[in-house]
């Protein structure tokens, strides 16, 4: 069976697809006028956090794929893989922040808001310092499969 190389694709246009749904169901009146009292918490704010949470955990899951992808390749792409799950981590964290805050928002008092965006800086800094280490680990020996593969074999 032949390798479909094109797997990301499908992981991208559900991520659009959950996406524009998420964004126009939320504009229609109905869903802007219906709630949940005791939550303070709109019909139209629940499906954004539905769809734009649904979209970055298919960007998690298109993260993972892409590193065991490369990994299963081998030589500087299995190097290369390393770097996959940090980078979209350092994306993903600080895209959940207003993701969450979407459902959170209305039973947040200032005390605990401030707790919340905390929260949300320390997971932002923990994964800029997990992508920083990986590189810091990680970048010599992708330099070196590159440079193996760019060279030429040597003559006997």
């Amino acid at each position: 069976m032949p390798k479909n190389n094109a797997w990301w694709i499908r992981y991208l246009l559900v991520m659009v697809v959950t996406l524009v749904l998420g964004a126009a169901l939320g504009e229609l009146s109905f869903f802007q006028k219906t709630s949940l009292g005791a939550l303070k918490l709109s019909a139209a704010n629940l499906v954004r956090f539905l769809g734009y949470g649904s979209a970055l955990v298919l960007l998690w899951l298109l993260g993972q794929r892409g590193a065991q992808e490369l990994r299963s390749r081998g030589g500087w792409q299995a190097q290369a893989s390393h770097f996959i799950l940090p980078l979209t981590t350092v994306i993903i964290v600080p895209a959940a922040q207003p993701v969450l805050l979407l459902v959170l928002g209305g039973v947040l008092g200032p005390d605990l808001r401030n707790l919340y965006d905390w929260l949300f800086i320390l997971g932002t800094l923990g994964s800029a310092v997990w992508l920083v280490l990986s590189l810091y680990q990680r970048l010599e020996p992708l330099l070196d499969s590159l440079r193996a593969t760019t060279q030429p074999p040597k003559a006997e």
